[in-house]
């Protein structure tokens, strides 16, 4: 991974940016899958038809090719709905949502750290950071 000027990610995007980024991409699938369920039912009344005349050559050729299409397109949700259910079980492994200790632990270290970088500017502008006379 790239160490930035934060010494652990990208310098251009931080930990908010990417939640944020992938927040929108979310509610964008959430409408592209409003879209498809539409489109599953304005399908089913198409197919309908098609069926009732069953043995006609169009009307079969058309089911065979609607079920093909169909039968791929399962697979790829499938795909897509173990990728995202393995998005939680990534997160766990992180302990971000389960360590408390930990997340205490990073504010004080930095704390620390904005406390011994706002010192070393004042330092650097000559005044006396050791708070004795």
């Amino acid at each position: 991974m790239a160490s930035g000027a934060s010494g652990w990610a990208d310098a251009d995007e931080s930990i908010g940016a990417r939640i944020t980024a992938s927040e929108a991409a979310i509610h964008r699938l959430q409408d592209e899958l409003v879209t498809v369920l539409d489109g599953l039912g304005a399908l089913r009344e198409q197919v309908r038809a098609a069926e009732d005349m069953a043995g006609d050559p169009q009307s079969d050729r058309l089911c065979r090719e609607v079920s093909d299409v169909l039968k791929t397109q399962v697979s790829a949700l499938e795909e897509m709905v173990r990728a995202t259910q393995g998005f939680p079980r990534r997160w766990a492994r992180l302990e971000v949502n389960t360590s408390q200790r930990k997340s205490l632990m990073l504010s004080v270290k930095a704390r620390r750290r904005r406390d011994h970088d706002e010192l070393g500017d004042l330092g650097q502008l000559g005044l006396d950071v050791t708070g004795g006379p």
